[in-house]
């Protein structure tokens, strides 16, 4: 991708400023988790058994710990490096759990954890294709990342996302394979896994407000969990929408007394456990307020 500055009507080619050591990119991601990938930093260089993890994220929205790892050049395996990893991590959640209560001071379990949605994130300044392919498999909880520096000080950090006709790597391995097993354990949750088993025509109303949601500003992000998809800017909840056989439910991350609803649409669960985030939530069956309901959550986009 080329980069240009556009002034009085010209443009002007803006020069690539490569990372000449891992470490920089390193610190630029440490430094800038929560906004570049709306995670918690624990720990930089944590040794676990043999391997030593570059650095231990935690994603608040899922419970779960992510590994990740920063590349220079494209020349490398990433895969075998992935399983392996994902696998001293399973095998050694004491570790993990440990370093995040020394940085967080708090005194969680094990248990506490979702152990399922572990992923490990490799960042390079471009990979190849031999490596996209080699993890372009939608059971596979590795993700890629791009990191390009300019010298104008932009910053270029972009996801390389599985293909829309990405396999399920487990149903082509022995069931003796040891990958396997770890591939396994680990729960990439996407639309998919979120709306197995749930009607289609429930279905086909969370696309109608997800593609409302997203076009409500372009820096939302959506990510899945267990349960709700999550809707995200710059790290900070918008909205979730827990599908049921039945219904949809929305929860908008606002705080009790924040929200304007003239309608009366939304339920106040501030005293009310619930899954979603945020005090208000709105049952739908239909779309039939949906441009009404679309102007409540736009009040949580902050």
């Amino acid at each position: 991708m080329r980069l240009y500055q556009h002034s009085k009507g010209k443009i002007m080619a803006v020069k690539e400023k490569p990372f000449k050591l891992e470490k920089e990119i390193q610190t630029l991601v440490e430094n800038n988790l929560r906004q570049l990938m709306d995670l918690d930093f624990v720990q930089t260089e944590l040794t676990v058994q043999e391997s030593r993890f570059d650095t231990l994220a935690f994603d608040t929205t899922t419970k779960s710990f992510v590994i990740i790892e920063y590349k220079k050049d494209s020349s490398t395996s990433i895969f075998d490096q992935g399983v392996s990893y994902l696998n001293q991590m399973l095998k050694n959640q004491a570790e993990c759990v440990l370093a995040y209560n020394n940085a967080k001071k708090t005194n969680f379990c094990k248990s506490d954890f979702d152990w399922s949605q572990s992923r490990i994130i490799f960042i390079c300044r471009e990979f190849s294709e031999k490596q996209k392919m080699a993890t372009d498999f939608k059971d596979l909880s590795i993700e890629l990342w791009e990191i390009r520096r300019f010298a104008n000080d932009t910053i270029l950090f972009n996801p390389i996302g599985k293909s829309k006709h990405a396999a399920n790597i487990s149903t082509l391995m022995k069931s003796s394979d040891k990958t396997k097993d770890i591939i396994n354990k680990t729960i990439p949750y996407s639309e998919d896994t979120l709306f197995k088993g749930i009607p289609d025509e429930i279905h086909e109303l969370y696309g109608k407000f997800r593609d409302g949601i997203l076009s409500l500003d372009s820096d939302i992000v959506t990510k899945f969990t267990k349960l709700y998809a999550a809707f995200k800017k710059n790290g900070s909840n918008i909205c979730d929408l827990e599908p049921f056989k039945n219904s949809l439910c929305i929860f908008i991350n606002l705080t009790k007394g924040e929200l304007k609803d003239g309608l009366g649409l939304a339920v106040d669960v501030s005293n009310i456990g619930h899954h979603g985030n945020g005090d208000y939530r709105i049952q739908v069956r239909d779309a039939e307020q949906f441009e009404y309901i679309l102007s409540l959550i736009k009040q949580a986009i902050k």
